[in-house]
């Protein structure tokens, strides 16, 4: 530990600016650590993250270089020790691939913060050394507020998604092509079509377009085109030919999906199935 410390003392005097404010400077909190997760040295940024000096800091360790005398935080505390207790196997599996001088991806570690709430870090390894992974340098960035966003935004999917399913009605997403080639079709494509959303999806041969009844799809084709190029919500009513073969009514609500420069990209909307005994003496 000491022997770092000299070797970290000696780079700071190398330059008019010293390593120890460059890092304090430094939004990121800056860890170093050994394969036992020992912090050997810890930035300011880890001090504003965890929200605590250890008590041996208070007894500030010196580090002689070139006749001077430096003062260094070198906090004893295992980080091991600050994390959320269900990231300890995922601490493990990043030190082992230090321990292989493998460069992991970036992970994603809890750190029990000064509110005694954890913060999400996106945590980031470099070996000291070429001749050995140990010490490692951490480099940690607090994305508390992002993970909290993405999880807001996994809540709010699992509800629409529980929404849609539960609709009587297909929710859709389809290519602007005489096929209608679908990218997203809910499970209600299974009551209106009598085919899963996997069907129409994984089967290129078996399409949504095929299914409209002959004498409706150039007309349905029609009224999305000039909807589109209107840049207008559409409404239609039309026929469909059902798995069991029966002809069934449809009626579809949509709007198109457009490329920056106004270009027609793709359609989505809802389609619902018509009770004929509503429609009686209607025409398609």
């Amino acid at each position: 530990m000491m022997r770092f410390l000299e070797q970290f003392a000696s780079a700071s005097t190398a330059s008019p600016f010293s390593a120890q404010a460059i890092l304090d400077s430094l939004s990121d909190a800056v860890v170093v650590v050994d394969a036992d997760s020992t912090l050997l040295y810890a930035s300011r940024g880890w001090q504003a993250l965890s929200g605590h000096l250890p008590e041996s800091q208070r007894d500030i360790t010196k580090a002689i270089s070139r006749g001077q005398t430096t003062e260094l935080v070198a906090p004893p505390q295992r980080l091991r020790e600050a994390l959320h207790p269900a990231d300890h196997a995922r601490w493990d599996v990043l030190a082992r691939h230090v321990s292989r001088r493998e460069r992991p991806d970036c992970w994603r570690l809890r750190i029990l913060g000064p509110d005694h709430h954890y913060r999400w870090c996106e945590v980031r390894s470099q070996s000291l050394s070429l001749a050995s992974p140990w010490p490692a340098t951490l480099t940690l960035h607090d994305i508390s507020e992002r993970v909290q966003q993405e999880q807001i935004d996994a809540a709010n999917l699992r509800s629409l998604t529980r929404l849609i399913k539960g609709l009587p009605a297909m929710v859709y997403r389809a290519r602007n092509n005489r096929h209608w080639s679908m990218e997203y079709i809910s499970d209600g494509c299974l009551a209106i079509t009598g085919l899963s959303p996997r069907d129409l999806l994984d089967h290129p041969s078996l399409t949504y377009g095929d299914m409209i009844h002959p004498e409706d799809a150039d007309r349905v084709w029609d009224q999305v085109q000039a909807a589109l190029q209107a840049h207008t919500p559409f409404t239609l009513a039309y026929r469909i030919r059902h798995r069991d073969g029966d002809v069934r009514r449809v009626q579809e609500k949509g709007h198109g999906i457009y490329s920056p420069d106004g270009t027609p990209l793709a359609v989505e909307g809802i389609i619902f199935a018509v009770d004929t005994s509503d429609l009686a003496g209607d025409s398609a």
